[in-house]
């Protein structure tokens, strides 16, 4: 497994494969991070190693250079443009939080790239709950608190028991955030903010499968009835687990393989 570079015009994007090279093709779309996801490539070749067999895996960076203000929009329109350059067709997209915003703006704009959609711990807008987080991120990360910044992440992302085991490990990775990392994520903390699909999840015509969890702090459970309801999609809500059940809940990755292996 390679980290690649597509390189299309000023577009330029960090990606990985892994899995069969003609299976049906499975993109993850990952959400904000303080550190690139491709410097966890292998963990999660690892976590998503039961979909090798017949899905053709693609985890997709956010692109390079960021321009300042690049919204969720523009950023499915960069993974838009990464498939039609891989000629990746009828894909199954799954998106985790700001990743899920993706998948939607994708699903709208382009229905000829999405086969079956999975949205995960995401909304159709910025909820007052997500914009108090997000201008509490912003906050630390434009004074360059990376300390305090990594400490909210955690506890407004994971549960309080993965918070409290992985406590040492959290801050030590805040250390290993650089000023590229801080600019790039305030960004896309700050493109959180104008992003309002709701007029439009009528208009995704593919199976959707949306999973949340009760204890979600950054999105509320109607958030997640709301897309459900409006794309004539499934729903799963987990009572117990945080913003980050996809991590957190091996069930998770169970539940998304019964859906996409569904003829």
């Amino acid at each position: 497994m390679n980290i690649e570079t597509l390189q299309n015009g000023e577009l330029s994007i960090r990606y990985f494969r892994f899995g069969a090279p003609d299976g049906q093709p499975f993109i993850i779309l990952p959400g904000i991070a303080l550190k690139s996801v491709m410097e966890s490539a292998e963990a999660i070749a690892e976590q998503y190693r039961a979909f090798s067999e017949r899905y053709n895996v693609f985890v997709f960076d956010r692109r390079l250079s960021m321009p300042e203000h690049h919204s969720v929009g523009d950023m499915a329109d960069d993974i838009i443009t990464c498939m039609d350059s891989l000629s990746i067709k009828e894909a199954d997209l799954f998106g985790v939080s700001q990743g899920g915003m993706i998948a939607e703006a994708i699903a709208v704009r382009r229905p000829d790239l999405v086969r079956r959609l999975v949205l995960c711990s995401t909304a159709s807008y910025a909820e007052p709950s997500c914009r108090r987080i997000a201008d509490e991120w912003l906050g630390y990360a434009l004074s360059r608190n990376t300390a305090e910044l990594m400490k909210s992440f955690a506890e407004n992302i994971y549960t309080k028991a993965y918070c409290e085991r992985y406590r040492e490990a959290f801050a030590e990775f805040a250390k290993m955030v650089n000023e590229e990392d801080m600019q790039r994520f305030v960004i896309q903390t700050e493109a959180l903010l104008d992003f309002d699909m709701r007029e439009e999840l009528g208009c995704i015509s593919s199976p959707v499968l949306v999973i949340g969890a009760e204890q979600d702090i950054v999105f509320s459970k109607e958030a997640f009835l709301e897309i459900a309801e409006k794309t004539h999609g499934e729903l799963y809500i987990y009572e117990n687990g945080s913003h980050a059940v996809y991590d957190e809940n091996p069930d998770v990755l169970v539940r998304i393989r019964e859906f996409l292996d569904r003829e």
